[in-house]
């Protein structure tokens, strides 16, 4: 097995902690192509990619109760699935506690139904 094939397999860990599990043969039943050279992976480049810095400061204040406002995001359809092929998430952000909750989902339809279990997190958790 290439060393790129075993960094894919094992879940995109650096080639080098992935080289060590072998050498080391904490995993049995691999064999690994020592002549294979490391590349530069698209889906670990794509996740590494520069982001615009996070504004540190309020502008404004913050609402007076939990839930009065709710910020929310849906993220479009990631390149790579996660072990249960989810490739969307929604999250919410409270204003006032600015504590946020995310949602893992199979596909975008899925929004609305996660939207009501938090209305419904928020309702029992803060008594509102």
């Amino acid at each position: 097995m290439t060393i790129d094939k075993l960094h894919c397999c094992m879940g995109h860990v650096s080639h080098s902690a992935a080289r060590v599990l072998v050498w080391k043969k904490l995993m049995s039943g691999i064999e690994l192509d020592e002549s294979s050279k490391p590349s530069v992976c698209e889906s670990c480049k794509w996740v590494k990619g520069v982001q615009k810095e996070i504004q540190r400061t309020c502008n404004g204040d913050r609402t007076a109760a939990v839930g009065d406002e709710v910020h929310l995001d849906l993220w479009r359809s990631a390149p790579v699935e996660t072990i249960n092929q989810k490739e969307y998430y929604i999250s919410f952000t409270n204003d006032h506690s600015c504590f946020t909750h995310l949602f893992l989902l199979h596909t975008k339809d899925q929004a609305f139904d996660a939207y009501v279990t938090y209305k419904a997190l928020l309702k029992t958790q803060n008594n509102i």
